[in-house]
């Protein structure tokens, strides 16, 4: 697999990392010490020159992650190469000296793993990575689990029938990749990266060499990169390290040390003293973007003194973003959203960046504004406000991070590990190094330290920018020289200071006054008790130690936007929105914002078509604060023009070039073919958009959560209940109430009966999308609905093995059941792949051939023992997630679910049978009702 959704972060950079290391308090400081590596890590290099890094963690319990990074990506591959990193990352499930064939993937289901989610690999243009999720109550798992990522080093098999059948699956992926982003993205790269190798090494390469690549090049790749010194060993998970380390030894130093290898190296990419300026165009582009890169070396933090500048980058990078973000709040913002940071790049590269996402008329607009603010900070810097407000927000992760190290799930020491073993080198020093070297770095980072970056940063040297647009009137392109004109402009533009409205004021100003808990139940088996406060309010709350320092939120009440005309949906569906955009209380968005920076809380309203509630989470010290939001957002949503008026103008971008995208037009189609183009399943546009009502919004928001006499809280966390409960009587039972009786409406919109077959003919690319939906009606009960799910797990697995593994004919597929509930009980089995427009009939019938197998002979013996360890063993680490019990307290409510029914869980699981699958698959995989919708090029 390519890891598509690292290239486009790294591409687009719409996100960013913040890594952090530090020093004991008590030590003094000294900025030219060495970072170490983290203490409770056990790193070593074997004989042959094979790094590993193991160590013991306990979350998940009885679980190990196994994973093995390799220094190489596609910047190895030679000309007549491209595509081959990524070729070997297949092949490595397609046999292997211990695991012939496919039986690599059928072992790891038969412990309880999912491809895709547990078993997995990615190459990149740098790295190529794998990893494997395995159980730990038999010791076999994790000596087959460590023998698995021996045989992906040295002994993958490339037999040459399985090489060719892999070739049509990565023509696939390299398909379903296919469209106006790619095209761009082509374009994108080699402006990017002119004259380094990295301008045509995309990871997925040229079809052509693919198709034609002889066994044997495979082959010789492969062995010429996997190489013991190239290659890390990233072990973590609930086991006895040293048994580990010694297993390792044992096993992977028998490998040679490596004698003669092809050099190892990044290729440069070149510096250019001018602005380069790339301006593409695409008629089926989802939107329009401004991207701005001004490329520097790799910032690699080695010693103590670079981790405090690493700090100050964070600082840096936080405060621009809070500004941007303010701007989107604006009247008439000039960009949708602006993104700003100095970050690690590709290859030997940082990048500072700058990106605006505008709406179609304002790419001029956005790019002067990210520019001039760019210049803004040059020229005034920050303000000490601003300093200061950031500081403790760093201070605040940081600590939260800190309270959590020892519930720290496995995975993210093993990215913290990959991170330091490939191309950029990012420290490891561990949590409790971190954090003492942060109180004491922090205090000495000054203003000046902050500032002197943008000169450092924003220079006319070495500066891509990239303009992407749809190809279609009323777009406002600039040209290359236009763009080259503004940036020497605004240099000597008049550019006034920024002024930090600080805000003094608390979040609530006045208590509410409180009313008592009247009734308490306690559920034993299930460790949670429900109260009812004398306003009427439910509180669920279940105390867990899963984490340190989380406490979720959730709540809800039947209603929605099922309760008001079809004319005033539009203002119903985005109320919530909308006042989310306008603060709370006596805060606007952005004092709002400012307000919350140093605490760990979120809240936010929603209007669901048949519900509306809240969600949440925080902090165990800011639980006081979580219950005030949520007790503003019902009683003091703000009303606000401003606010909306810069909300409607930013969804209008999103929406504004939907016609012309294939996907958004498929799905959109999709939608109101699975609803019968019911007037509620008609997709959003910017014509549909303009019926949005401020005042009706807001009328409906204060309706849906006007009485919370029939609201449900959920709280699941590290709850200290002595604590809460003062604090929830004041703050939900303060809330005022009407005790009126609601539930949602029926719009009787529903599925249609019989065949239903659409084709939607959007695009140039030579690929299709095929999505079926096969549906029915059910009674909720929970025994039937684990036996739905694991006939979705049981023909998902037949579906890769058939039309993936044996046909070649798709990247990805499976059977995604869906379950519903209100207003009527239904299900539905959505069967979704990618193929070539040629082979939609055909993979069609493959798709019923599966079904009509399990229809007449149910699962064999191995899928059966696979799905019944998948199942369970997604219970057993789901139990120790806050996140499931929060949704497991409210089905008990929201469905009507029973607990006793919940406690059967496993032995529903256990004593499922071919037969009894066998005779659910009559029932709800029988295909007299189904939609099909599919997606083909217009040509």
């Amino acid at each position: 697999m390519i890891n598509m959704e690292k290239l486009k972060i790294k591409i687009l950079c719409l996100t960013l990392i913040l890594s952090v290391t530090g020093l004991f308090a008590q030590t003094p400081v000294n900025l030219q010490d060495p970072l170490p590596l983290d203490k409770d890590v056990v790193y070593g290099k074997l004989d042959n020159g094979m790094t590993y890094y193991i160590r013991h963690n306990e979350n998940p319990k009885n679980r190990a992650e196994l994973n093995l990074a390799v220094g190489a990506g596609s910047i190895m591959e030679d000309d007549d190469q491209q595509g081959l990193a990524h070729f070997c990352e297949h092949m490595a499930f397609n046999g292997t000296k211990n695991f012939p064939k496919h039986e690599l993937i059928s072992y790891l289901e038969s412990i309880g793993m999912k491809f895709g989610a547990e078993v997995n690999a990615y190459t990149s243009f740098d790295e190529t990575v794998y990893g494997i999720t395995v159980p730990l109550e038999n010791p076999e798992f994790l000596d087959k689990g460590i023998l698995v990522l021996y045989d992906w080093a040295f002994n993958v098999s490339f037999e040459g029938e399985e090489i060719d059948k892999e070739r049509g699956i990565i023509h696939e992926e390299w398909r379903m990749n296919q469209g106006a982003q790619y095209r761009m993205m082509q374009k994108m790269i080699p402006a990017l990266f002119k004259g380094s190798k990295y301008a045509n090494r995309l990871p997925v390469g040229l079809m052509s060499v693919i198709d034609s690549c002889e066994h044997e090049t495979l082959r010789k790749f492969y062995r010429d990169w996997y190489r013991p010194e190239l290659m890390a060993l990233i072990i973590v998970g609930d086991f006895d390290v040293k048994v580990v380390e010694e297993k390792i030894k044992k096993l992977f130093n028998d490998h040679p040390k490596t004698v003669n290898g092809r050099p190892a190296t990044y290729p440069e990419i070149p510096d250019h003293a001018e602005p380069v300026v790339e301006i593409t165009t695409d008629k089926e582009a989802p939107g329009a973007t401004v991207q701005m890169y001004y490329k520097h070396p790799m910032f690699i933090k080695k010693t103590v003194e670079d981790y405090k500048t690493g700090i100050a980058h964070s600082l840096y990078n936080s405060m621009l973003n809070k500004r941007l973000t303010e701007m989107t709040l604006q009247p008439d913002p000039p960009f949708m959203y602006g993104v700003g940071a100095f970050t690690n790049f590709l290859g030997p590269k940082s990048v500072f960046m700058s990106i605006a996402a505008t709406t179609n008329e304002k790419l001029t607009r956005g790019m002067e504004a990210i520019v001039v603010e760019n210049e803004r900070v040059k020229r005034h810097g920050f303000t000490a406000t601003e300093l200061e407000r950031e500081k403790k927000a760093l201070l605040r992760e940081i600590e939260k991070q800190f309270k959590e190290k020892d519930k720290l799930e496995s995975i993210k020491y093993v990215e913290e590990y990959k991170a330091n073993f490939l191309i950029s080198k990012e420290p490891a020093p561990g949590i409790d190094y971190e954090y003492n070297l942060y109180q004491q770095l922090m205090p000495t980072i000054t203003l000046e330290d902050v500032n002197k970056f943008a000169a450092q940063w924003i220079t006319d040297e070495n500066l891509v920018v990239i303009i992407s647009a749809p190809e279609k009137e009323g777009v406002a392109l600039p040209t290359k020289d236009e763009v080259l004109k503004l940036l020497t402009e605004v240099k000597t533009r008049k550019i006034d200071a920024y002024v930090d409205k600080v805000i003094d004021k608390p979040l609530i100003a006045q208590k509410p006054v409180a009313t008592k808990v009247e009734a308490k139940e306690k559920n034993k088996e299930l460790a949670f008790e429900k109260w009812t406060l004398k306003n009427g309010v439910k509180v669920v709350i279940k105390q867990t130690n899963f984490k340190d320092d989380e406490i979720q939120m959730s709540a809800f009440s039947f209603g929605g936007t099922s309760l008001y005309s079809d004319k005033d949906e539009v203002s119903a569906s985005i109320a919530a929105d909308v006042i989310m955009e306008a603060g709370v209380g006596e805060f606007d968005k952005i004092e709002l914002d400012k307000y919350l920076s140093d605490k760990s809380v979120s809240v936010y309203p929603y209007i669901d078509e048949i519900e509306e509630g809240l969600k949440g989470t925080c902090s165990v010290n800011d639980f006081e604060t979580m219950l005030q939001l949520a007790h503003l957002y019902i009683t003091k949503p703000r009303k606000s023009q401003t606010a909306f008026d810069a909300y409607v103008e930013r969804m209008k971008g999103y929406y504004q070039n939907r016609a012309e995208n294939p996907e958004e037009n498929f799905r959109d189609t999709l939608q109101c073919v699975l609803a019968q183009y019911h007037p509620r399943r008609l997709p959003m546009n910017e014509e549909k958009l303009k019926e949005a009502d401020l005042s009706k919004a807001f009328k409906i928001y204060k309706e849906r959560f006007g009485d919370p006499s029939g609201f449900t809280f959920y709280f699941v966390g590290n709850i200290d209940l002595k604590t809460a409960k003062p604090l929830i009587e004041t703050y939900l039972g303060g809330l005022p109430v009407a005790s009126r009786t609601e539930t949602f409406k029926d719009l009787n919109i529903r599925t249609p009966k019989g065949v239903v077959k659409k084709e939607v003919l959007k695009g140039k690319e030579p690929k299709a999308v095929v999505f079926m939906d096969i549906n029915g009606d059910m009674p909720w009960e929970y025994k039937t609905r684990l036996e739905i799910k694991a006939l979705g797990e049981v023909l998902s697995t037949k579906l890769l093995e058939s039309i993936r593994e044996d046909k070649s004919g798709v990247y990805s597929i499976g059977a995604y059941p869906q379950m519903n509930h209100y207003p009527v009980q239904t299900y539905a089995f959505m069967v979704y792949f990618g193929c070539s427009p040629e082979n939609v009939e055909p993979l069609t019938k493959g798709v019923f051939v599966e079904i009509d197998k399990l229809i007449s002979d149910g699962p064999s013996d191995v899928d059966l023992g696979k799905v019944k360890e998948k199942l369970l063993r997604e219970r057993e680490t789901s139990l120790r997630e806050n996140d499931f019990w929060l949704t497991q307290l409210k089905g008990f409510d929201f469905h009507g679910d029973k607990t006793d029914e919940f406690l059967k869980y496993e032995t529903i699981v256990k004593e499922m049978s071919i037969e009894s699958l066998k005779a659910a698959a009559q029932k709800y995989l029988k295909y007299d009702n189904y939609v099909r919708v599919v997606l083909k090029p217009a040509n």
